[in-house]
């Protein structure tokens, strides 16, 4: 019998563990389904900042690939107008090689002097060329974007505005008048 009573011993003290354990497991399960909600919930929250990271870090790259490219037009930009600034001040020299060859007599033009000096020329408005400068090409009609009227001429058989002659040469830097071109132009005489 007392073997009998160990073994009821023994089951009650199995069995009270075993409330005692599906209590706590109950208790655990509650705790742990509070904590998975916990994690989730961070989940959730988490992706969601990750989504406004992301499109803050698109936005980001959005706005800086536009400044790089207004810093690159602005350095283009200042690039031409430096270099028209430049051009500019040569046009005055080209001019003056003009006029001097106008005026050459020809035993001159034969002389070697004379051929350095047109090369000179030469390989100076080539150079110019290649920078974007271009000469003005003028023709019979008066563009008041491109030609300066230094002279009116009275003419009557000609329509009214022709150029007659040019009076100096006009130059564009990068399709920009620099200088117009010097023309005579005619008018309808007065009565």
């Amino acid at each position: 019998m007392e073997k009998r009573k160990e073994e009821l011993k023994d089951a009650k003290i199995k069995q009270d563990n075993e409330v005692e354990i599906k209590g706590k497991d109950e208790k655990l399960d509650e705790k742990n389904e509070k904590i998975i909600k916990e994690m989730e919930e961070k989940i959730v929250e988490l992706e969601n900042q990750l989504k406004e990271f992301e499109n803050y870090a698109r936005i980001l790259k959005s706005q800086f690939e536009n400044y790089k490219k207004d810093v690159q037009k602005e350095k283009d930009q200042i690039v031409v107008t430096v270099t028209g600034r430049i051009v500019e001040k040569f046009i005055t020299v080209i001019d003056d090689f003009k006029r001097a060859f106008g005026n050459v007599e020809e035993e001159v033009k034969d002389t070697n002097f004379f051929k350095g000096v047109e090369l000179i020329y030469k390989n100076l408005k080539k150079i110019l060329d290649n920078l974007g400068l271009k000469e003005i090409k003028v023709g019979d009609k008066f563009d008041p974007f491109e030609h300066e009227a230094v002279e009116k001429v009275e003419v009557e058989d000609k329509e009214e505005y022709s150029i007659i002659e040019v009076v100096e040469d006009g130059y564009k830097f990068k399709d920009r008048v620099i200088k117009p071109a010097k023309v005579k132009v005619t008018v309808k005489p007065r009565r």
